[in-house]
């Protein structure tokens, strides 16, 4: 079921309860798939794949990921057809919430992003950046993973991590 659009606060409201909906389910399939192994080495095979294979992110995908477009089904199928996320892309506001994530997560300015081309390509990042930048979308990519994937199996697990995080 896709989400409804009347008005802009309600087209909001209805893709942020979609997008939930969507991490959950995303959110149970990885919790079945890696129940039997144990979470830690889990974890440790994602981020070393991440480090070793040097596999970044382009922006465009870790938006699709970050708000659900890309989300997968119990079966690893895809949710939404191309056509459709592409409709969603180009609704209005959608850059934006992208380029306010960018900036956020990489710590540079949402101007800086909004020179780096029309639409949600970003095909003009400067080129000595563009790996160094999908090098850190990436690594974020997989702590949202790991994360929303541990958060259902052990809530303490969960809750130390967190701990950890606000100590450093």
């Amino acid at each position: 079921m896709h989400p409804r659009t009347y008005g802009t606060q309600e087209t909001i409201t209805a893709e942020h309860s979609y997008s939930c909906q969507r991490d959950q389910e995303n959110k149970r399939y990885f919790q079945r798939r890696i129940r039997k192994q144990q979470p830690a080495e889990i974890a440790a095979k994602m981020l070393k794949t991440m480090v070793f294979h040097g596999q970044g992110m382009p922006p465009r995908r870790f938006c699709r990921r970050w708000f659900g477009l890309e989300a997968i089904n119990e079966y690893g199928q895809p949710l939404h057809q191309e056509s459709y996320i592409v409709m969603l892309e180009s609704e209005h506001g959608y850059r934006e919430k992208c380029i306010n994530l960018i900036a956020r997560i990489l710590k540079i300015k949402p101007n800086t992003i909004h020179r780096w081309g029309k639409g949600v390509e970003f095909d003009k990042i400067p080129p000595d950046k563009r790996q160094q930048y999908e090098m850190y979308l990436g690594y974020v990519d997989t702590l949202r993973m790991i994360t929303t994937s541990l958060a259902g199996l052990e809530g303490s697990l969960l809750e130390g991590l967190l701990h950890r995080l606000e100590i450093s």
